[in-house]
């Protein structure tokens, strides 16, 4: 019996013995799982984080992530703020991030963090405003002094030549809203007698552009038209007019195609709108990128999209399933 114990104790000694050996070795256990792809990171730095313009451009963008396979991060400020705008370029910079898409407040003072971008070797892309003067690599939007040339010749076509004008830009400082009220003045000195007899900043809020609107029409009575630099001032100055029921007198010549907006021109209350493409800008950009962080030749300058004239002519032809000439 004692020799049978001995047996099966050697037995279960030996068997240990050999496991320990045998699971002592240096051999890494393989990794069946499959490697992490490294996909590039890229910012999108919008004028202000929720707004219904800046969503369109998120889309855009994001739509071009998923199909480049890209993770896009997407911030801005909660309302409009240069320094906030400047802190996150800098914070995406000290982050390394892949690419900087960014919206330009002020070209001035966003100038030196886009150089100091590049020269880090993170490639940045200007989308809806432009900083012309940096080493950006390009530029995708509005040609915003265009559009103002635009909006002016639209206003003609309205009034004739001899009337009066206000104009509400979303911020005195918005390089954007510069170059349209840039355009907008310089073709009306060129092509008609019309007066420009006030300009007000709302900073970016459709409240302060109401407020405005009103403050132009009680102190110039005689205005004939309120010419809006950006989606929200033009919400502002419909509510304004149709608030003191001057709609069919003072004409609204507004930007962007907002559900809001549209609704505006639907009862006669604006009378045009500039829409831009920000699903086109968020989208181009971000290809735009990836073509960059991949290597592909992409050339430096201006990538402009496409500006259309609404009205409702245009809205109710399309109802009927027509095509203004």
């Amino acid at each position: 019996m004692k020799g049978y114990k001995y047996i099966v104790l050697t037995i279960l000694a030996l068997g240990i013995l050999f496991f320990s050996i045998s699971g002592s070795g240096n051999t890494v256990p393989e990794n069946t799982s499959p490697p992490k792809e490294d996909k590039k990171r890229i910012v999108l730095l919008a004028h202000v984080y929720n707004n219904a313009y800046w969503n369109i451009v998120k889309k855009g963008a994001e739509d071009a992530a998923k199909e480049r396979g890209c993770i896009l991060e997407y911030d801005g400020p909660e309302t409009s703020s240069l320094q906030e705008s400047l802190r996150l370029i800098e914070k995406s910079i000290i982050a390394k991030k892949d690419g900087i898409i960014t919206y330009v407040l002020e070209e001035q003072p966003t100038i030196p963090l886009i150089n100091k971008a590049i020269a880090k070797g993170i490639p940045v892309i200007t989308v809806d405003t432009d900083a012309k003067d940096s080493s950006r690599i390009a530029y995708v939007g509005t040609d915003n002094k265009k559009a103002g040339e635009v909006a002016a010749e639209v206003l003609i076509g309205k009034l004739g030549r001899n009337d009066e004008v206000g104009i509400i830009m979303g911020g005195s400082n918005n390089t954007n809203q510069l170059e349209r009220v840039e355009g907008f003045k310089g073709y009306l000195q060129k092509h008609s007698n019309i007066e420009i007899v006030d300009i007000r900043s709302s900073n970016s809020y459709a409240l302060e552009a109401e407020l405005a609107a009103k403050k132009i029409l009680k102190e110039a009575p005689y205005v004939d038209a309120i010419f809006c630099t950006s989606a929200l001032d033009g919400m502002g100055a419909a509510r304004a007019v149709a608030d003191i029921k001057m709609q069919g007198k003072v004409h609204v010549i507004s930007f962007d195609d907002l559900p809001e907006t549209l609704d505006y021109i639907n009862q006669g209350v604006i009378y045009a709108t500039l829409a831009q493409k920000p699903y086109d800008m968020g989208y181009k950009a971000v290809n735009f990128m990836m073509d960059i962080l991949e290597g592909k030749n992409v050339e430096k300058g201006e990538y402009i999209t496409n500006t259309e004239v609404i009205t409702k002519a245009i809205l109710d032809a399309q109802k009927k399933g027509e095509k203004l000439k």
